[in-house]
């Protein structure tokens, strides 16, 4: 039987986010002309976050996998409410429902979407409910843990990713909600008083003369975040 274990999960995402780190130094140290750097940042966050939505779908399954308790309830909870009221009166007098404790990685996956798209959260919010929906208490306690600045970090960059993505007006109310959250005071993406409207010129800003491109303080925090869960 496959196992996931969610070190491996771990490990691979730090593996590909160093490759993406280590590309956009090489890259930004031979960029001469502004365009070309604004070019590189909004990829570099667009490659970041894609790498984060995959990681959060791989480590949910691999905690899963690892125990299937919660995702049991869950199941048996999903069941229930799909029957119209005759289908449940049905069920209980001639179906029997036996779940299986363990479930193999590709089983899982197809529980989760039947359409084989990956298992993705809009905003920290909405990963602490996906958590508390699939995983045992153990599981999500790294997600739950998180410093209220971190959880923000995670709406930041998953609110660029979407507006660098869509290039919408709801989408562009969000990022700089996001930003301005006072969650966000002391890690340096904080932005000002007046709204971001070049996603390009706050990645690349740096919050003090002498601190990292924002860009880069996004990254590390991705690093560290992803390390905790």
């Amino acid at each position: 039987m496959r196992k996931m274990n969610p070190d491996d999960v771990r490990s691979d995402f730090d593996t590909s986010l160093a490759e993406v780190q280590a590309f956009y130094a090489t890259v930004r140290a031979a960029l001469t002309t502004d365009k070309d750097q604004t070019l590189l940042v909004r990829n570099t966050i667009l490659t970041a976050a894609t790498l984060w939505e995959s990681f959060i779908n791989d480590l949910f399954i691999a905690y899963i996998n690892r125990d299937t308790s919660q995702f049991q309830i869950h199941l048996r909870n999903a069941f229930e409410a799909d029957h119209t009221a005759k289908q449940q009166l049905i069920a209980q007098h001639f179906t029997t429902v036996t779940l299986t404790k363990h479930m193999t990685v590709d089983m899982i996956t197809e529980l989760l979407d039947s359409d084989g798209n990956n298992v993705t959260f809009s905003s920290y919010d909405a990963l602490r409910k996906g958590a508390a929906k699939y995983l045992p208490e153990a599981h999500r306690a790294g997600i739950n843990g998180l410093s209220g600045a971190r959880k923000q970090c995670i709406n930041l960059w998953l609110s660029l990713r979407n507006h660098i993505a869509h290039d919408s007006d709801r989408s562009y109310n969000a990022m700089n909600q996001a930003m301005a959250s006072d969650a966000l005071i002391n890690t340096g993406l904080q932005r000002g008083v007046h709204k971001v409207t070049h996603v390009g010129s706050y990645l690349k800003s740096r919050p003090t003369p002498n601190a990292k491109p924002r860009i880069e303080l996004i990254l590390d925090e991705m690093k560290l975040i992803a390390a905790a869960l």
